[in-house]
């Protein structure tokens, strides 16, 4: 059953459990069930096998295997710098230096801009790496991984060289965006250099990068992260009040630890992703980013190992127990992205949403509101199915009506548009609790998937509205010019973000 409205059941579903009983597995499992009844008429026979084909899919996908070899990989490398005692040498070179809470989280943000090559990598290390020392200052786990994950998702999509800037190409490429017309091409342009023209665009990327630094700086508190904050400020429970059920990083019993134990392997893996990325990726047309992603962390296993070995750090025979590990602390978020990748594969190609709602506004809207209407449209899907750009990148297209073959400077609003698809792939990936960054950001920062959406969908929402702003300026103002006209619906927009969140921080402080 698709084309009708039952095909928005069931990412509802799934976050309407998710909130309610804060648990994902459950809650995605049974959004699988429902999509799968969904698209095949409620036939319980066709629905198990629909559901088994989409579990068969992933599991023999190649870049689902990429993936999750790099995360075990990601897991060996942390506890190899537990265990080598890099860790506690950054911890105990930080303490020195770092006075108060808010240079704590200072710290973590700049950690975080550090590894913008990827935001995989950066969700997953900061936290692991930066939690003993923002435990030592009590910094809720929360407020740790809307940290992490406030600076990751939205830098990689306006970072020209990064994890996504050759998936974006490539989706644009997909949809018929190439430089000349004999390859079927609709619109005739690079598809990477019209993503690059495209990134002063992506308004919420710019918007919650500030939103993050401004909440630190200015120390803004208010919402369900107020709350885990109080908590750990005057009980040092640093879960909300709850039991602290996140994986154990464990201790380094190792003293002569030193910060290369830390950077060395950090250092090594953002740069053989960095060159993975330039090289393997093909970023212009060509990416893959999987691949990439497995040999750079494959090498700085490799790279770790004997670095530490070498040094007696720790022996040949701890290489099985390390690994073992590295397996524990990613096992947890390796299920739940499954169950997200197969819920996500089911309402991508077999409820097909994103063609519902394309269809539901296309020759609905005026042309200036279709940078807004795809900015909610790309953020209520990826929210729902923690899914990115892959499901509405073609809506560019549909949505605004022109003569085929067109050049791309002749269609005013395609650069809004872009930026305002990939602003709501990541803003719907930001605040999404089944996303793969979601579910990396609150594992590594010691916090759950439901308990961070949560906390940190209160400190987005006035950067999601003043995107919605933005967006609808952007497409009354495009007279005056696509770069002027953008520029100004960006100023009024985060000057009124800002100017939110001062607000209902000093509204929280009268309390």
């Amino acid at each position: 059953m698709t084309n009708h409205w039952l095909v928005l059941t069931p990412p509802i579903i799934v976050l309407i459990i998710a909130f309610i009983t804060k648990r994902l597995n459950p809650a995605l499992i049974t959004g699988i069930i429902c999509a799968a009844l969904i698209s095949m008429d409620f036939q319980l026979v066709g629905s198990t096998k629909l559901i088994g084909e989409g579990l068969y899919i992933k599991l023999t996908e190649t870049d689902t295997w990429l993936l999750y070899a790099f995360l075990i990989c990601l897991g060996t490398i942390v506890s190899l710098v537990i265990k080598t005692g890099g860790a506690a040498a950054f911890t105990t070179f930080a303490s020195k230096r770092l006075k108060t809470k808010k240079q704590a989280e200072t710290t973590s943000l700049l950690f975080s801009l550090s590894l913008f090559i990827d935001d995989y990598l950066s969700n997953s290390t900061v936290g692991y790496v930066m939690r003993p020392l923002t435990d030592k200052f009590k910094v809720a786990r929360a407020k740790l991984a809307f940290m992490v994950h406030s600076i990751a998702t939205p830098l990689v999509a306006i970072a020209p060289v990064s994890g996504w800037s050759g998936m974006i190409a490539q989706r644009l490429a997909e949809a018929k965006i190439a430089p000349s017309a004999a390859s079927g091409a609709h619109i005739l342009a690079n598809p990477y250099l019209l993503y690059v023209k495209s990134i002063p665009f992506i308004f919420y990327s710019f918007l919650m990068l500030l939103s993050v630094i401004f909440i630190i700086r200015t120390r803004i508190s208010y919402g369900p992260m107020h709350h885990h904050e109080v908590i750990a400020e005057k009980t040092g429970n640093l879960t909300g009040g709850d039991k602290d059920e996140s994986p154990s990083i464990g201790d380094s019993h190792n003293k002569t630890g030193t910060l290369a134990d830390l950077f060395v392997p950090l250092f090594t893996l953002a740069g053989t992703m960095t060159l993975c990325t330039l090289f393997l990726g093909k970023i212009i047309t060509d990416p893959s980013s999987f691949l990439a992603l497995f040999i750079a962390g494959s090498f700085t296993v490799l790279v770790s190992f004997v670095f530490s070995i070498t040094r007696n750090k720790i022996k040949l025979s701890h290489t099985k127990e390390l690994f073992i590990d590295g397996f524990k602390l990613m096992k947890d978020p390796i299920i739940m992205l499954f169950l997200a990748s197969v819920l996500g594969l089911l309402i991508q190609e077999n409820l097909m949403t994103g063609h519902f709602l394309a269809d539901l506004l296309a020759g609905n809207v005026s042309l200036a509101l279709i940078p807004l209407m795809l900015f909610l449209v790309s953020a209520i899907i990826a929210t729902a199915t923690g899914t990115s750009i892959g499901i509405i990148i073609a809506m560019v297209i549909k949505l605004s009506a022109v003569a085929l073959p067109a050049a791309a400077s002749g269609i005013v609003l395609l650069l809004p548009t872009i930026g305002a698809v990939l602003s709501g792939a990541v803003c719907g990936d930001h605040i999404s609790p089944v996303s793969e960054t979601t579910v990396m950001a609150a594992s590594s920062a010691g916090s759950t998937p439901v308990m961070h959406a949560v906390t940190q969908f209160f400190y987005a929402l006035p950067a999601v509205l003043c995107s919605c702003l933005a967006f609808l300026l952007c497409g009354y103002l495009m007279g005056y010019g696509v770069f002027t006209g953008g520029a100004i619906s960006f100023g009024i927009s985060l000057v009124l973000c800002l100017a939110l969140l001062y607000i209902l921080g000093k509204i929280n402080k009268k309390k």
